[in-house]
């Protein structure tokens, strides 16, 4: 073997087009490549797998409070695909009795449904239309009936107009006759589940809670019969809209989930990844203390996974960086179903906790732009609980834990709570033991247990000054 000429330190290779390289120099240059490359830090990427089909690889996802670095991830976006030309509805065959300015009309129902799922503030646009509800809309009669009534039910309001009541009529004959035929491939088709999704939606939105409950429970018996929530399609977020509605339903009517019964993970889904890494000083210490030995590990894990959530999203909010859709909905459902199967009846503290969560994430991920309606059950059942906890004075909790559940109790409140109202008094008596007196100094609290700042500002900061306004009147 030829013996380099090159000795160990500070090496200079020179190439000229008059002087090209040997094959030593080549030589040289690869090995100082290989070593500079192995020197170099990584930057560390988490592989996430998602919650609802453990088997499925979600992508990798950089460590944006490690880095300092925006929240990216390698398969945010689908490969490039050729320019369109025209729109989407360019040389579609439509059906017998439907008309070209019918389908431009659902136009608006896809874009409030992407701008109504996804907060744009950290979440990059829903799924392209070609993997959503357009191939059933255009393809499908009952399908394109169902999002017509959805259109005019929704969009303009009028539920009960002819035109609404015509595409209901024609939506439900075409069901009837589809889930009575012999062969059930047409009652178990994706276009027949988005059609029992949009007509339960619909019946939210019009307050008919029993065809809510009518339709939840038809989506259920076709989803056991496709094989369960894991035996569906992902290409067009099919599992994802499933567990939305099942989500909806169970927190309008108190009940628990349908879905998911039995065979879920509770431990961390992104809260021990290394995903992110945030500190609250000097409150991280007291509150590790007390979940780690009050709680349940199930509820305490999910509280962790909402907490780390959301540290992302003002990470994400802070450096405009985006999480893809389908990250987004894997921590939604992985979160909310957790807490929503759990009960802790007789334990006020947990159930508290539990249902604040609840709230905190229904708030985050379930509110409908388009739908000024709370969830009402919810949070009579989260004010109760309040209550309860109020009155059990043998309880001590660290103060940004009643802090949390006293600024939540009034955030996600359908009317402000009066001065005089019980959880405004528990709020004030709770801001002088905590001995702040500025939003930011509020803020800092609230984050240790679970705060998203862009979604809870606008109601939690004039609550705040509310508080410290009565407390300045009454120390004059």
């Amino acid at each position: 073997m030829a013996e380099s000429k090159y000795t160990a330190g500070l090496q200079f290779i020179v190439s000229t087009p008059a002087q090209t390289l040997d094959k030593h120099d080549r030589k040289a240059i690869r090995s100082h490549a290989t070593r500079a490359r192995a020197t170099r830090p990584r930057k560390h990427a988490v592989q996430l797998w998602s919650w609802i089909s453990p088997n499925r690889e979600l992508g990798s996802l950089r460590n944006a409070a490690a880095e300092e670095a925006p929240i990216q991830e390698s398969m945010v976006a689908n490969a490039p695909s050729p320019r369109q030309f025209g729109s989407h509805f360019s040389g579609l065959q439509l059906p017998s009795g439907v008309e070209p300015h019918m389908i431009q009309d659902l136009v608006k129902l896809i874009n409030l449904n992407k701008q109504a799922g996804y907060p744009h503030e950290v979440c990059v646009d829903a799924h392209p239309v070609e993997r959503g509800w357009f191939p059933y809309m255009v393809s499908d009669l009952c399908c394109l009936h169902s999002m017509m009534f959805s259109l005019r039910a929704i969009v303009d309001r009028a539920p009960r107009d002819h035109l609404a009541c015509f595409h209901y009529a024609k939506t439900l004959q075409l069901l009837q006759a589809r889930l009575n035929e012999h062969d059930q491939t047409s009652a178990l088709c994706d276009s027949t589940i988005m059609v029992v999704i949009t007509l339960a939606i619909s019946a939210e939105l019009t307050k008919d809670f029993d065809a809510v409950e009518t339709h939840i429970r038809g989506l259920e018996k076709i989803v056991g019969l496709r094989g369960g929530v894991r035996a569906l399609t992902t290409h067009n977020n099919m599992q994802v809209k499933v567990c939305r509605a099942d989500l909806a339903y169970a927190l309008q009517f108190g009940h628990q989930p349908l879905l998911f019964k039995e065979g879920i993970s509770w431990d961390c889904f992104i809260a021990d990844s290394g995903l992110v890494k945030c500190s609250h000083r000097p409150h991280d210490a007291n509150i590790r203390a007390f979940t780690e030995t009050a709680l349940d590990a199930r509820l305490h894990n999910a509280m962790r996974d909402l907490h780390a959530f959301s540290c992302m999203s003002n990470v994400a909010y802070q450096t405009k960086g985006k999480l893809s859709a389908n990250t987004y909905n894997e921590m939604m459902i992985s979160i909310l179903y957790r807490l929503a199967h759990l009960s802790f009846e007789h334990d006020p503290l947990q159930e508290a906790l539990r249902l604040g969560l609840v709230a905190l994430s229904s708030q985050i991920y379930l509110q409908r732009h388009y739908m000024e309606e709370s969830y009402d059950f919810l949070l009579d059942l989260f004010n109760h609980a309040l209550l309860r906890l109020r009155e059990l004075a043998a309880i001590d909790l660290p103060v940004p834990v009643i802090l949390w559940l006293t600024m939540l109790s009034h955030v996600v409140a359908r009317n402000e709570p009066t001065a005089a109202d019980w959880r405004s008094l528990w709020l004030d008596q709770t801001i002088l033991r905590a001995d702040i007196n500025s939003w930011s100094q509020a803020c800092e609290m609230l984050r240790s247990i679970a705060w998203v700042d862009f979604i809870h500002k606008q109601r939690g900061k004039p609550v705040f000054e509310a508080a410290i306004s009565r407390l300045n009147n009454i120390n004059i």
